[in-house]
């Protein structure tokens, strides 16, 4: 039984695999195993897919076959590109703020100046991730920002 070909990419290998036809110049379907970790006979089964989904095209070049992005190829990796780097982004960002807040909270208790030392450049590093794009994030870094505020005295 195919698969819906959103849920085809949804999985590893055919993912790094239209990437990688994407990078590699030129693409061949053993260059693409190789570099997707990924056995040939199983590459061999994703490109087959991918032609029939119409984002490669091959041609014997040879003795081997030349993989190409065709235009709706091109499309669908800059898509998947772009969810990749969403991703990651969101996730970094949210990283640095779960750090921000474990910075607070082991300062917590520490005398006032002392305290001040230590959170003060918390605050430099939440107006970045206030600026980030991310409501859900921006709200976070005020909150948290307010807090080291008042932890430090209630300065601006």
């Amino acid at each position: 039984m195919k698969e819906r070909p959103e849920f085809f990419f949804l999985r590893e290998k055919p993912a790094m695999a239209l990437l990688a036809i994407r990078n590699l110049d030129p693409a061949y379907a053993s260059m693409v195993a190789k570099t997707i970790d990924s056995t040939v006979p199983h590459t061999l089964k994703i490109l087959a897919e991918m032609e029939e989904q119409g984002l490669i095209s091959s041609r014997p070049e040879g003795r081997i076959r030349r993989l190409d992005l065709t235009e709706h190829g091109h499309r669908a990796a800059r898509a998947l590109s772009d969810l990749i780097d969403a991703l990651g982004s969101r996730g970094a960002l949210w990283k640095k703020f779960v750090r921000l807040e474990e910075i607070f909270e082991g300062a917590k208790g520490l005398p006032g100046p002392e305290a001040e030392l230590r959170l003060g450049p918390l605050r430099r590093d939440l107006a970045r991730l206030n600026e980030a794009g991310d409501e859900e994030l921006k709200r976070a870094a005020e909150a948290l920002d307010e807090s080291v505020r008042m932890a430090i005295g209630g300065g601006g």
